[in-house]
């Protein structure tokens, strides 16, 4: 298996089997007040690194929210004829705040004081706004899905997940820092995969075996 194929591969999953069970935001850098109309959208999987917003694919509305697959380092045992892949998740969301569009309100009954439903608040309620910096809990939000769809799985499309070396995750640091570039928020997931090794035999020594 190549190794264009390998990254295709867990794209495609996390794409299936992942990104199509989590909603997140939709980033609008001149409206994230009040003013923003909210959105929401699956995040896109992308291989290596997350194209600009002129190369984006017709289907995906922005390069966030996103997780991008990255080869971090791979090695080759000739002998046992097998692969083992170091492989990053770089999640990535944006959220400003909390929209009232968003909020989930509860729906008083009188009738049934213990039953409770809930609503989307509309009109003017539904334009309220709070700036904050709880959108950290959509980037682990993402996360958690992550690392549950990992840990329970043993093959992504035929790519053994080395269970017996972990799984790590953590926030981007800069010089001991967290990265803060609110209203973004980053985290990231890595794992080793395994896959089997083609060796072949040169010509020039073939008539010797």
């Amino acid at each position: 298996m190549t190794l264009v194929q390998t990254i295709d591969k867990i794209v495609g999953w996390l794409n299936a089997s992942v990104c199509s069970q989590i909603s997140l935001k939709v980033p609008d850098d001149y409206k994230n007040d009040e003013g923003y109309a909210v959105e929401y959208t699956n995040p896109a999987a992308f291989p290596l690194y997350v194209p600009g917003k002129d190369r984006l694919p017709p289907s995906v509305p922005a390069p966030i929210p996103s997780v991008c697959v990255q080869l971090m380092e791979g090695s080759d045992d000739l002998l046992k004829k097998k692969r083992q892949l170091q492989i990053r998740l770089c999640l990535a969301c944006w959220n400003p705040g909390e929209h009232g569009g968003e909020l989930f309100l509860v729906r008083k009954n009188t009738e049934a004081p213990f039953e409770r439903s809930y609503y989307h608040p509309t009109g003017e309620a539904a334009k309220t706004y709070a700036r904050n910096m709880e959108g950290w809990r959509d980037s682990f939000n993402f996360a958690d899905l992550v690392l549950r769809e990992l840990e329970g799985t043993e093959y992504i499309d035929g790519l053994r997940l080395v269970k017996e070396s972990g799984i790590k995750y953590g926030l981007f640091t800069e010089d001991g820092n967290i990265w803060d570039y609110y209203p973004y928020w980053h985290n990231w997931i890595s794992f080793t995969l395994e896959a089997g090794v083609t060796v072949k035999t040169p010509s020039a020594y073939a008539n010797l075996l």
